[in-house]
């Protein structure tokens, strides 16, 4: 656990010493602020509906891009041995690691709620159904984050890694579209399980389902749980 907290410090100090944090902060929060604009004027909504749907594509190309960095530079830079003869378990550095992506990622998040306090000055908005799209948004920003290291972890260009971790994404968010165009029920129904989509519906009409919960815990551990394999092998070559 200490190491895990000590790695999830080093981490944070690295985004926020450099302008990677605020850049990507900006970018969010501008993009944030175009779609509410658009959501509010093109619908004619009091809702966050088109600015949060939006923003889930928008961390799909965005989260690759801000954990490419995290093996990808210890390989280039030839810190990833020592790393991985220090008496640290890989464990605590993928989790210290997703951990200060996640917080990161929690912080842009927070950044929107400033849109939330407009809808309220100036409509009522259900603030259930506005709380489960956070919940969806956090769950995706976790799910993609995992993605992201994995990606990270397979190759020392952090380019190669953001671009690789978006490929490895896009099949999960656009295979339900697939489910609709097979005959096959089975498939069908196996395709639309594993979708991104299938499994954010629920959040956006206000609903909790325990399945989805369990969707993307078990979409993260998969990823984190492919990083550690990742690394073990490099570590035995």
């Amino acid at each position: 656990m200490r190491a895990t907290w000590a790695i999830l410090r080093k981490e944070l100090r690295v985004y926020f010493v450099s302008p990677l944090a605020y850049v990507f902060l900006a970018v969010f929060l501008f993009l944030a602020g175009v779609f509410f604009y658009l959501g509010i004027t093109l619908t004619g909504e009091a809702s966050l509906r088109v600015m949060l749907g939006n923003l889930s594509i928008s961390l799909l190309f965005v989260l690759p891009m801000l954990t490419m960095r995290h093996f990808a530079e210890e390989q280039r830079s030839g810190t990833f041995e020592l790393l991985m003869t220090a008496p640290v378990h890989p464990w605590a550095m993928i989790i210290g690691k997703w951990l200060a992506s996640l917080v990161l990622c929690t912080l842009m998040l927070a950044g929107t709620l400033v849109f939330t306090g407009v809808l309220a000055y100036y409509g009522d908005p259900d603030w259930g159904t506005v709380a489960t799209s956070y919940l969806a948004l956090f769950l995706c920003s976790a799910a993609f984050c995992a993605a992201g290291l994995f990606a990270s972890s397979l190759t020392r260009d952090q380019v190669a890694a953001g671009l690789a971790g978006i490929i490895i994404l896009l099949p999960f968010w656009l295979i339900g579209q697939a489910a609709s165009l097979t005959d096959h029920p089975g498939l069908a129904s196996v395709l639309e399980k594993a979708a991104f989509l299938t499994h954010l519906r629920s959040f956006t009409r206000g609903v909790i389902d325990t399945a989805d919960i369990v969707y993307f815990v078990g979409f993260i551990f998969v990823f984190l749980f492919l990083t550690y394999r990742t690394l073990e092998s490099r570590r035995w070559r």
